[in-house]
């Protein structure tokens, strides 16, 4: 229950002006807006109307046109293949293989192990200080087929 629905419930409505709540309603729906204008909030909403229009119940009472739904998988597609050209873009082979050495070495020379065990604060630690993760190393070797 939210602040508005708890004054209309146990104080009759009768809360008045509330400018700090005013306030962080406003700035709520500023960053709502502005996430939505994202690729991850665009994407996010997509999502969502798929989840809505492409699920069972909705194909039982034919209440979404199957064109809204692969509209919704196409505006999908170019949105993932704009993010995947960035990647490769900013992945290019030789920085791949670079990073790869660099990272392998790493491995080998123990520095992610605490008695032979994987420490995973270790891993994420080195991570966070190079600026990408092992996940991005390993979709760069795909992508380059290395």
């Amino acid at each position: 229950m939210n602040e508005r629905q708890y004054d209309l419930i146990n104080n009759e409505g009768g809360e008045g002006y509330n400018p700090y709540r005013v306030e962080r309603e406003k700035r709520e729906i500023e960053e709502a807006i502005e996430w939505s204008k994202t690729r991850a909030g665009r994407k996010d909403r997509i999502f969502r109307d798929l989840e809505r229009k492409d699920c069972s119940i909705a194909r039982e009472c034919g209440t979404y046109k199957q064109s809204e739904i692969d509209d919704l998988r196409a505006q999908l597609r170019e949105i993932e293949a704009e993010e995947d050209a960035e990647f490769a873009a900013a992945w290019p082979m030789d920085l791949t293989k670079e990073r790869r050495a660099a990272w392998n070495d790493r491995v080998r020379a123990g520095e992610f192990t605490v008695r032979g065990q994987i420490d995973h604060r270790k891993v994420g630690s080195a991570q966070n200080a190079q600026g990408w993760t092992l996940s991005d190393l390993k979709k760069a070797v795909k992508l380059h087929n290395l």
